[in-house]
């Protein structure tokens, strides 16, 4: 092997040259954890191959965990993710850690690999949004992690089969509510915007959005539906363009996607249209946009009541001394309702409303 290349093994290297893990390769190294003899003896031919050595920063990491906490969340763009880790880092600055934030792209492989340079590093803890989509999950890798005595916490999303400690969110009240409501109001051609069901947020808003319909009987049909992820957004403009400019637009659109109120204004407004006077938006008002328009969305608990709940129980398993306890999961119930102005103008029903 040539000069060049061997002044370039990182401990990546190590770990495919061996067949393992980089945090297998970390436990070989800084003498942590189980590990077969075997697994041993081909992490230590592999090292001796490519002549690794660990960097500085890995030198001290072996000596004792280090105070930086992994966190992978899929859209660091997102403002709730975003909002996540600005409470988490506030509040493991008061016991002098320090967050280390990766973006998994929504994918599964990405999130592995980060999960593995990660640990590389000897992290404190790992607290993550796991990824759940059509490419799988790393479920019983996150559940080994805990196994071998590094707390995992996850936030937002349940992986089927996870025993790690979890704080998750129930959003089928927040949107069975602010369906019924317009449906309570008798508008029957109505558009519904969410993340595609592939994700456990998307599954519970869809079938908690299909409950109501069928509580009042109604079927929206497809061409009203957009399920796109969050950065999809030329599939969203798009969509919103399409039902603005119909003969018979919608009087309702329910958005469940993130800081999407600002750009249907426009759209709306674009059209001709007024809010909520001819079109009444209803749904994750994160942006507080609708206010300008004589009403607001309350949705409960917001971002600080469940990221303060996450991060607590993230600052708990990381100071625990010893053996980890039973992982633990909490599950927020959400809820939404609209707070209107006296004298507000709302479309005229389609059928009569509820009472």
């Amino acid at each position: 092997m040539g000069e060049k290349s061997m002044a370039k093994a990182t401990i990546r290297d190590v770990a495919q040259q061996a067949g393992v893990s980089q945090s297998t390769v970390s436990r070989v190294l800084n003498k942590t954890g189980y590990v077969s003899d075997e697994t041993r003896m081909r992490v230590q031919r592999a090292v001796e191959l490519l002549d690794y050595s660990p960097s500085a920063i890995a030198v001290g990491l072996s000596k004792s965990r280090s105070r930086i906490i992994g966190v992978i969340v899929p859209q660091i763009f997102a403002s709730f993710f975003s909002e996540l880790f600005y409470i988490a880092d506030r509040i493991a600055e008061q016991y002098d850690y320090r967050l280390l934030l990766c973006n998994s792209d929504a994918n599964a492989e990405r999130e592995r690999r980060l999960i593995d340079d990660l640990l590389s590093y000897q992290i404190a803890a790992l607290f993550i949004t796991p990824v759940d989509g059509r490419d799988g999950n790393n479920a019983e890798y996150l559940n080994s992690i805990r196994r071998s005595g590094t707390p995992v916490v996850c936030v937002d999303r349940e992986l089927p089969g996870i025993q790690c400690d979890g704080v998750y969110i129930d959003n089928f009240g927040a949107c069975y509510e602010a369906t019924r409501e317009v449906l309570a109001h008798g508008w029957r051609n109505i558009a519904y915007m969410a993340d595609p069901p592939v994700y456990a947020p998307g599954r519970q808003r869809l079938r908690a959005f299909e409950a109501a319909c069928r509580e009042f009987g109604v079927v929206v049909p497809e061409e009203n539906r957009m399920l796109v992820p969050i950065e999809a957004w030329e599939k969203r403009e798009s969509f919103l363009r399409e039902i603005v400019s119909r003969k018979n637009p919608p009087k309702a659109i329910i958005n469940f996607s993130k800081g999407w109120d600002a750009s249907m204004m426009r759209i709306i407004a674009s059209a001709g249209l007024r809010v909520p006077e001819d079109i009444f938006l209803t749904g994750l008002d994160d942006d507080g946009a609708l206010q300008a328009y004589g009403y607001y969305v309350n949705y409960t608990p917001g971002t600080l009541v469940i990221a303060t709940s996450a991060a607590n129980l993230l600052m708990e398993r990381t100071l625990c001394e010893g053996k980890l306890p039973e992982p633990t999961r909490e599950t927020i119930e959400t809820h939404l309702h609209s707070v209107l102005r006296s004298g507000i103008e709302l479309p005229p029903p389609d059928v009569s409303p509820a009472p």
